[in-house]
């Protein structure tokens, strides 16, 4: 008896691994097949709309009223319930912009002096009542954080779908760096941020004509990955408890590679080594550090050919390294992913000076 149980349990020890592989492998099959819909969708909108993929990011903060503007509500509206395309291996099941909602201040969530974060007028009904969105809402009528507000994101925010752990990239919601004569970026409005990540010293959402004009490969420039767990909820939303996990909204943004701190010419002066076009065509680089490869060891990229891609982290330190040396996060310098399967330049018209 005692022989058949030590086999048992070895065999048990030998199929473990297995079932747990087989089991991943299904995780990130479904994952590619969510990105692969989210892709098509986002085309099939862009074709009617002859514009942009989309409108902005998942983000109250940096784009606006996350019901009407960005990806996420550009594809609701059109049907798609994106909160049911999450990759399942992702442990963040919510994404960061949920916390945006539970604690924006009214006064700032009102604030559009930079940022549309009311978002569409209200919209006056058959009935004389009101259709307005939840940001408009909790901005006009100053509802508080608290229980009420969190009990208003999960039936007008997570049961309408308006939920991911895919973060998008900084090329899919920003498109290009606005640079001015003497090399820097260059505002739409001075009064409003600088950070290179905001929507106004960028040019904005990505073009088909864009990716068609580029020096970049299509299949090279990443539009939506898993995201990385970047903070925890702060307070309970429906199913989800206080302390989950939640994953980044954003991928990506150019930034020093010899500091990975924010990209800043240190010369006004366009030509020479030390000249700002040389600064950044050489020097900048793409930060993707929110990419995070959780499907063992690799990380599903949706491109913007639409194909899916999965791009290995080989020294599994758990972060794609796209050309940085050794710095912050890298355990080394080892290039994880070429140029020719990732398109780390600071623009797309970039060839890097070669």
């Amino acid at each position: 008896m005692l022989v058949v149980i030590s086999i048992i349990g070895i065999l048990v020890g030998l199929t473990l691994p297995a079932i747990n592989a087989a089991r991943e492998a299904s995780r990130s099959t479904s994952c590619q097949s969510n990105l692969r819909q989210i892709g098509t969708s986002m085309l099939a909108r862009n074709e009617a709309k002859s514009g942009p993929l989309c409108t902005g990011n998942f983000d109250w903060l940096e784009d606006g009223s996350v019901t009407d503007i960005g990806w996420i509500a550009d594809l609701v509206a059109n049907g798609v319930l994106v909160s049911e395309l999450r990759c399942p291996s992702n442990e963040a099941q919510l994404s960061k912009t949920i916390n945006q909602l539970i604690e924006m201040p009214t006064a700032l969530a009102a604030d559009e002096a930079c940022v549309p974060r009311l978002g569409r007028v209200a919209q006056t009904q058959p009935d004389g009542s009101l259709l307005r969105g939840l940001c408009r809402e909790i901005g006009e009528d100053s509802i508080g954080v608290g229980p009420g507000r969190n009990a208003m994101i999960e039936a007008r925010i997570l049961k309408k779908g308006f939920n991911t752990n895919y973060a998008a990239s900084w090329w899919l919601v920003r498109s290009e760096v606005k640079l001015d004569s003497e090399g820097n970026p260059e505002p739409t409005d001075g009064a409003c941020s600088l950070d290179l990540r905001s929507l106004n010293v960028t040019a904005g959402p990505l073009s088909t004509r864009r990716i068609d004009v580029a020096r970049a490969a299509a299949n090279t420039v990443p539009l939506m990955a898993d995201g990385r767990s970047v903070g925890t909820l702060k307070a309970n939303v429906g199913e989800f408890g206080a302390g989950v996990s939640l994953a980044a909204n954003l991928f990506g943004g150019p930034v020093d590679r010899l500091t990975g701190g924010p990209a800043d010419a240190p010369s006004t002066t366009r030509d020479g080594p030390g000249g700002w076009w040389a600064y950044w065509n050489k020097q900048v680089l793409q930060d993707y550090s929110n990419m995070v490869p959780l499907h063992r060891n690799a990380c599903n990229v949706l491109m913007a050919d639409m194909s899916v891609q999965s791009l290995y982290d080989t020294n599994r330190d758990g972060y794609i390294n796209n050309g940085f040396p050794q710095i912050g996060y890298f355990a080394s310098d080892e290039v994880e992913a070429e140029s020719l399967s990732l398109f780390s330049l600071y623009s797309l018209k970039s060839n890097g000076g070669t």
